[in-house]
């Protein structure tokens, strides 16, 4: 009698702190290492102000797959209609979120290292991109500690994406 009780009581007091917790069971993990398919609201429960995450917005066609590493660099790729997930194609676009201190100091620094080129881009992010590589085109705003590149593989369209201001944090 006295173990139905406390398995009662048990259940009661582990349902009660489900309930106080909002159902954080429920909320989605992107596992380390293995591109996912994610739907716009779980990349919104996925980033957060300590976790930040850029992207171009929903994709209009296709699908978004994300990758997650060990070293905390995300990887948001637009994939279209008719392309699994985890494809090792380099033929679609995708913007990379990566840790760095200081990113735009960083990035000041590389636009003028011979071999790269760059431009000023919406808001006043800095742009640049090597001239041996211009699919990807790296970005930083002033203050931040947050790198992003944007891969195409059009450079006009690296470029354009990065510039144009289309790129932007997943709120």
């Amino acid at each position: 009698m006295l173990a139905v009780l406390l398995a009662g009581v048990g259940c009661g007091v582990a349902l009660t702190l489900f309930l106080l917790r909002g159902g954080e069971g429920d909320r989605f993990v992107l596992r380390l290492g293995a591109p996912t398919a994610v739907s716009v609201k779980q990349l919104h429960e996925f980033a957060s102000p300590a976790r930040p995450v850029y992207w171009l917005g929903p994709p209009q066609l296709g699908q978004l797959e994300v990758t997650r590493t060990a070293r905390g660099a995300v990887f948001v790729r637009y994939l279209p209609v008719g392309v699994g997930i985890g494809d090792r194609s380099a033929a679609y676009t995708t913007i990379a979120t990566y840790a760095v201190p200081d990113a735009y100091a960083t990035l000041t620094r590389s636009a003028r290292t011979p071999g790269n080129a760059h431009a000023i881009g919406a808001k006043g992010a800095l742009a640049v991109w090597p001239l041996a590589r211009p699919t990807s085109v790296y970005l930083a705003a002033g203050g931040s500690d947050y790198l992003v590149e944007v891969y195409d593989p059009s450079p006009r369209r690296a470029r354009a994406l990065a510039v144009a201001g289309s790129v932007r944090r997943v709120r």
